[in-house]
């Protein structure tokens, strides 16, 4: 019941509520990005608007994969996830999602991805320290790495404060420099998903704001829509965004992305 939101939305609905975004920019859509690219982390100003989580999963994905093939990394297509972990319904993000109850009667519609298990270090029950456990659980990437085969593995998608799979889960502060630095050493790209603790809901503006671990890549939506209307999106750099704009552009979208009306309430 926020009048600016409303009011806001009130104003697009006399204006346009639909602008299919392969024929036409608008004015919300492009307001809001500025916006978003001023909140994230710096250098991640492109932004692809889509109309919920899983869309925006799916979105990180397609974008990696593309990134890979356009720069001559094609043998790299596998998306190393967490265990548990819950990423959307539609196939690519149940694909990387780690519930074998919520993927068992899809498993043979798709290719479910290698995972790791998620770094729920104040369960262990051992002599280590929190730092050294975020340490071990990190190194589970890497290890996880080696044996799919490096020059296989595309991207390492997690949530930086977990969501709905590990109710509210934060590492060891040591883990997320940790992940970063093993994604750097094998060129693998970083997806943060914070579609539940992204725009604001952790006290920073994405969840992952907390650690020194800026990603490649990273899904928003629930805090972004707050849900006034359906609204998610992809923020990226123009590292990963330049070389598919030299071979094509992003093959990938929605009728209703980047919807005006959705935009205005964002």
């Amino acid at each position: 019941s926020n009048r600016n939101v409303l009011d806001a939305m009130k104003r697009q609905m006399d204006r346009a509520t639909f602008a299919y975004r392969l024929h036409f920019e608008n004015e919300p859509a492009e307001e809001l990005a500025r916006e978003l690219a001023g909140k994230l982390p710096e250098g991640m100003d492109r932004i692809f608007f889509v109309s919920g989580g899983s869309e925006a999963t799916e979105s990180c994905i397609k974008l990696a994969r593309q990134w890979a093939v356009a720069t001559g990394q094609a043998s790299r297509w596998k998306v190393i996830t967490r265990f548990p972990s819950y990423h959307g319904g539609t196939l690519g993000a149940l694909a990387v999602t780690g519930d074998d109850a919520l993927a068992e009667a899809f498993a043979p519609m798709m290719q479910v991805m290698p995972t790791v298990p998620a770094p729920a270090a104040w369960r262990d029950r051992d002599n280590l320290s929190m730092e050294q456990r975020g340490i071990r659980y990190a190194d589970m990437l890497e290890e996880k790495i080696l044996a799919e085969g490096p020059r296989s593995v595309l991207a390492f998608i997690m949530e930086p404060v977990g969501g709905a799979a590990t109710a509210a889960l934060v590492a060891p502060d040591s883990y997320y420099p940790r992940i970063r630095e093993i994604c750097d050493r094998y060129g693998i790209l970083l997806i943060h998903d914070e579609v539940m603790s992204g725009a604001g809901r952790t006290g920073k503006f994405l969840g992952g704001d907390h650690w020194n671990c800026k990603p490649d890549i990273v899904a928003l939506s629930k805090g972004l829509g707050s849900g006034y209307a359906p609204l998610g999106a992809l923020a990226a750099s123009m590292r990963l965004v330049q070389p598919l704009l030299a071979s094509g552009g992003f093959q990938h979208g929605h009728t209703y992305a980047g919807n005006p009306l959705a935009c205005a309430a964002g």
